[in-house]
This record gives structure tokens, sequence and C-alpha cells, in this order.
């Protein structure tokens, strides 16, 4: 069977970890989740250069220089595995990159993807119990996001995705089992 892609989307604290996890084992998958694969890097490169390393939403920096090397290698690590024959789970909001209606195509491409099947699965989670979570899991991360919550909301929580040549399907996470808050 030819290896197959997962990428499970949602803002922060909708629950796309656990849905990811759950993927992964599911179909015996490579679990990649971004902030594993880089996070320890990105924050330490935002402080080295005089930047909250906890903030990524509003600091342009980030946004121009670094997000872009962490979806690459993100997608570099996918193509190792893809290639050796083994299916992955990709755990990233992506949201940088919905727009994009290519960006998959040309990922795919760039990082030698093979023909693999690719799933998009999209995490829903109202806007109020979004909010809810990020509170009660209170990470440092999370600050700025609830500090300016109109405007997190705004530009991040009711995202959609317009990649083509994929397959969608959505995963309502409305529920309050603890299970699936992160």
């Amino acid at each position: 069977m030819p290896p197959r892609v997962f990428i499970v989307i949602g803002p922060a604290g909708s629950g796309k970890t656990t849905v990811a996890q759950r993927t992964a084992q599911e179909h015996a998958a490579a679990y990649l989740d971004k902030d594993r694969v880089s996070g320890r890097f990105i924050e330490f490169t935002l402080a080295a250069t005089g930047h909250d390393p906890t903030d990524r939403e509003s600091n342009d920096y980030y946004r121009e220089n670094l997000l872009p090397l962490e979806y690459e290698t993100l997608m570099d690590v996918a193509g190792m595995n893809l290639r050796l024959g083994r299916s992955v789970v990709l755990d990233a909001p992506f949201g940088a990159y919905f727009g994009v209606p290519d960006y998959l195509t040309r990922a795919a491409e760039e990082f030698q993807w093979p023909s693999p099947e690719i799933t998009v699965i999209r995490v829903r989670v109202p806007q109020d119990v979004l909010r809810t979570r990020l509170i009660r899991r209170g990470l440092e991360r999370d600050q700025w996001k609830l500090a300016h919550w109109e405007e997190y909301w705004s530009a991040y929580g009711s995202l959609e995705c317009a990649w083509s040549g994929v397959a969608y399907q959505d995963f309502n996470n409305e529920a309050p089992s603890p299970l699936l808050e992160s």
C-alpha cells in the first residue's frame, strides 16, 4: 500500500494534537509535530534576536524569516519518511499557507514526496470553547492570543483552507473532553 499523508489543521487549543496522534496510531504513520521538530530552535532564535520566544502571531521577524523554515523542515522530514514508504501525520496550524491553493503540490514536488494520497483533517471548535480551553491550559505561548482575542480569532480562528488536490475531512471537537484539548 502506498504511503499516505494526513495533515491535521486547526487553531491552538482545538485538539489537533490529540486527533493527529490518534490518526498516526490508527494508520501506523510517523507523527510529525511542527513544534517538536523545530520549536526549540525557533524559541532560541527568537530569544537570541531579541524577540519574545512565545509570541509568533504578532512577530513580523518570525513570520518572514522563521515560519517558512519551520514548514520547509517539516515538509522535508515528511518527504524522507514518505520515500521510505512510511505514511505521515503532520500536526501544525498551517494557517499562513491556507490561501495558497497549490501549497501542498509545490511542497510535494520540492521535497520529493512520492505521489501519496493526502487527507486534510480540519479540527473544528467554536470560538467560545476554544478561548475557554486556552485559558484552562494556561500556557505562556497562549498569552498573546488571549490578550488580543478578537485580533487572534479574526486572523487565525476562522481561516478556511483553499488547498487543491486533497481530500478534506472535518472533525468536530466541540466536546468538553480533556483528552481532546491539545
